[in-house]
């Protein structure tokens, strides 16, 4: 008793401490606000998942090299529906005249370059199907200069646009969230009216919410950056994973403000809140703690940030909300309104009479859950969600998959210098039923017969019939170009029996043109020079300081056992000829995320039942409690995961690994307050049946408040944004906590009673009181 008076004694000193230093609380936070307010634009966002992969995965070592060593050319893929053959050649020949485009590939009859196509591949269906690639990376003022001439030209027709030229995640998601932030504040104003004692206490969440939201938002750059994710979401669900916390405060001041005055009122609440508070935030911590340990660095990301704005939540609840309590304590009295929260006794009869029948079946269906929710079908492409509300790069992959093939370009990067090997590996992956196309400056043709190849070593006749220049004058240029590579060997033997490659020649025979070592006629000069940019631009693409890049195109899906076979195989293929090969693009980005799923899967879910399981064990001093709780909530996750495989549809991963732990974290915190409840109730109410239908009654307003706000926050994410990955995210999670709330208030209560005896036998206090008994009869 003594230790509990004095934790008392630290708990009231401190909440006196802060009522009365409020008004220097208020400063600091109107200081803090200023600097977080400022701070925001300092956020780096990154909008590519595949930057949080593990750095030692196949794809990140990949990308990694190319974004150093090559150039990647922007592309496009444009389809024109009702449109004639015609009309389509002519509009493919305008586009090709816009400065900043390289190519516009299309089917035309005659030419060389389509000679082994077919026009199906291109025109089909009344619909064609046009290829655009830019003459500079994607991001350059060039390239988006001519998507926006290109994006000018299709007016009129009836077209869908696939590129990453112009689209912008990042401008579109954060309109998405305007509407979506709306509305939830919409949401949360109509469930405070709706559960709120006194009209000023809504003001004072509000205030409480958006002062914690900017905090945490203002900070946000002290990690750096952060993914496009949590940027996205990090606010909403902040506010539906913290709004507990200002509940509790303001229920237990209005609660003490019935027999003491605003102050005093308000230093007893926060005395009694700030533990009460503190442990619930341990469980919901707990699961973002869990997310922290993924090997997908989006766990780090979305799990530092969240736990952040947990703590800046609390901050905020204990140090401002008083101040503004008091502040506006007036007002609070004067709005004061009757409950319009529901008594909802029947419904607890209702629980108490039905325990014997639900809880077999509940079982049964945690059960047989269980088991399908393993075999929920997971997909690792971002590109692959199905989502209510699309952007238009996915309706255009989606128009375009309807009518034509859509093939999955990929690279292997190799160590540069050995095209035989290169050429051996090329010949081989074309060999593959599974690759449509594969090309590397190894198998780039400079004849029309495809007798040489770019690399092919020529002596200086062969040069002299591929270039369709003079013997005499190639046999020169031969000369100067042993002299100048100091290979004087060349002299010393015939010289039609020195051997250079093209590609090294044609570099060598440009320098010698700029420099005025060599004289051409217009017309040669013309075509060396469009030969030379060719070759350089073969050459960003394909060949770096230390690598070379070896681009083929896939056909089938982007993902799948079949697809990921496919991958190891052809690693294999680049393996038989160099220790060091990476195979890199979406297909193997995927591959590399389903590996990686398995792992963060298992410690995602240990963690989360541990970490809850050992605060529930501390926080209700019983072995068995802990079980009943965890095994309600992951019987709700469970249940939330099988939906997939029963319905058919297809499961996000990353949504599965995110919203199992916040399920797990946050939603136990309402399994708490009833369990709370009862424990108490029970303390002074025999009827363990009356106990159970009065703890419901109770908990009911807090759990209603919190619940529908998180799922309302989840299912507004999920069915208005166009971002298919929140998309995902947000409709799981409002899923799962109305899976959550429904379980809860039905199941759990029945388990308390139930086993009511068992968590008596399972106190860990159990032997101390014992003796405590046997002390007090002896005397």
């Amino acid at each position: 008793m003594g230790e509990k008076r004095d934790s008392e004694n630290v708990m009231m000193r401190l909440a006196r401490f802060i009522v009365n230093k409020r008004k220097a609380f208020i400063v600091l936070f109107i200081l803090a606000c200023i600097y977080s307010a400022v701070s925001i634009s300092k956020v780096e966002v990154i909008n590519e998942l595949t930057e949080y992969l593990p750095e030692n995965t196949e794809t990140k070592i990949g990308l990694d090299i190319m974004e150093s060593e090559f150039t990647t050319f922007g592309t496009a893929k444009v389809l024109l529906s009702n449109i004639t053959y015609e009309n389509a050649l002519s509009l493919a020949k305008e586009l090709e005249e816009i400065s900043g485009i390289s190519s516009v590939s299309f089917y035309e009859e005659g030419e060389d370059l389509y000679e082994d196509a077919e026009m199906t591949e291109y025109y089909k269906d009344a619909s064609a199907l046009l290829t655009i690639t830019f003459e500079e990376e994607e991001d350059t003022e060039l390239s988006q200069e001519a998507m926006a001439q290109v994006r000018s030209k299709l007016e009129g027709y009836s077209s869908y646009v696939y590129t990453t030229v112009d689209k912008d995640d990042a401008a579109s998601l954060k309109a998405d969230m305007r509407v979506i932030v709306a509305i939830v504040i919409l949401i949360i104003l109509l469930v405070l009216l709706f559960t709120s004692k006194t009209y000023m206490e809504i003001v004072i969440f509000l205030v409480v919410f958006g002062v914690a939201a900017l905090l945490n938002m203002g900070t946000n750059y002290w990690f750096g950056n952060v993914s496009f994710i949590t940027n996205a979401v990090g606010a909403v669900l902040q506010l539906a994973l913290a709004i507990d916390y200002a509940i509790i405060l303001f229920h237990r001041f209005m609660e003490e403000h019935e027999t003491k005055d605003t102050i005093e009122a308000i230093t007893v609440a926060l005395s009694k809140a700030i533990p009460e508070i503190s442990s619930s935030s341990l469980t919901t911590v707990s699961g973002m703690v869990a997310l922290m340990f993924m090997q997908f660095g989006i766990g780090m990301d979305l799990g530092r940030v969240l736990t952040k704005a947990i703590l800046f939540s609390l901050i905020t609840v204990f140090l401002l909300m008083p101040a503004l309590i008091v502040m506006f304590s007036q007002a609070i009295d004067k709005t004061i309104h009757r409950s319009f929260v529901p008594s909802i006794s029947i419904w607890g009869k209702l629980v108490v009479k039905l325990r014997y029948l639900t809880i077999p079946g509940f079982l049964v269906i945690v059960v047989i859950a269980c088991q399908l929710s393993a075999k929920c079908p997971y997909i690792y492409d971002t590109n692959s969600i199905e989502s209510d509300k699309k952007n238009e790069f996915l309706a255009s992959k989606d128009r375009i998959e309807e009518t034509f093939e859509v093939t999955n370009t990929m690279a292997i990067v190799v160590p540069k210098g050995d095209y035989e090997k290169e050429a051996n590996i090329l010949n081989r992956l074309e060999m593959l039923d599974e690759v449509d196309t594969a090309m590397g400056l190894a198998n780039v043709e400079v004849t029309d017969d495809g007798k040489y190849i770019l690399v092919d070593k020529l002596n200086p006749r062969e040069f002299s019939e591929v270039a369709d220049v003079d013997l005499d004058l190639v046999r020169l240029l031969y000369q100067y170009y042993a002299l100048d590579s100091k290979q004087y060997s060349a002299f010393m033997k015939n010289l039609d029996e020195y051997r250079v490659s093209i590609i090294d020649m044609v570099d060598f025979i440009y320098e010698q043109k700029e420099n005025g070592g060599i004289d051409f006629d217009e017309e040669k000069s013309e075509d060396i020079d469009t030969l030379y940019d060719a070759i350089c631009d073969a050459r960003k693409q394909l060949e770096g300081e230390k690598y070379d890049r070896l681009v083929f195109t896939l056909k089938g899906a982007v993902e799948g056992e079949e697809t990921f076979r496919t991958i190891d195989e052809i690693r294999a293929i680049a393996l038989d000829y160099y220790d060091e090969a990476y195979v890199v693009g979406d297909a193997t980005s995927n591959y590399d995320l389903s590996n990686s799923f398995q792992t963060d899967n298992t410690i995602i879910s240990i963690l989360t039942a541990l970490f809850v399981g050992i605060i529930l064990l501390f926080t209700f001093q019983s072995a068995g409690l802990p079980i009943l709780l965890v095994l309600t909530i992951q019987g709700s996750i469970w249940i939330n995961f099988s939906i997939p495989y029963l319905t058919g549809s297809t499961m996000f991963f990353l949504s599965y690994l995110i919203v199992s732990s916040i399920q797990m974290g946050a939603t136990i915190d309402y399994a708490i307050v009833i369990t709370s409840r009862y424990l108490e109730l029970r303390k002074t109410m025999p009827d363990r049946k009356k106990a159970i239908i009065k703890s419901l009654d109770e908990a009911f307003p807090t759990i209603v408040t919190s619940g529908t706000i998180m799922m309302c926050a989840g299912f507004s994410i999920g069915f208005l944004t166009s971002n298919a990955v929140i998309a995902s995210l947000g409709k799981v999670l409002g899923q799962g906590v109305l899976i959550s709330i429904i379980l809860v208030m039905t199941v759990l209560p029945q388990f308390l009673l139930v086993f009511d005896k068992l968590i008596d036998k399972t106190e860990l206090t159990r032997a101390v009181k014992k003796g405590q008994e046997k002390e007090e009869s002896a005397s």
